[in-house]
């Protein structure tokens, strides 16, 4: 994305804005699947089947976490 930015700033002005909050970088693979699931989990309808999909999947393989 940097290159492409920079790319374009060459023929025209690119503009940025600071912000405050979570960054994501869904340029990566795991920051696409981690931006996904931060998403997901706050989607009322979204996450609880979410959180039962990691269960089982923990579960599958052998991951358990102490409560």
């Amino acid at each position: 994305m940097t290159d492409a930015v920079q790319k374009l700033n060459e023929v025209q002005r690119v503009f940025a804005c600071e912000f405050e909050g979570q960054r994501f970088d869904v340029g990566e693979k795991f920051g696409f699947i981690e931006t996904t699931i931060e998403f997901a989990l706050k989607r009322s309808e979204l996450k609880d089947q979410l959180l039962v999909l990691f269960e089982r999947k923990l579960a599958e393989q052998k991951v358990f976490i102490r409560q």
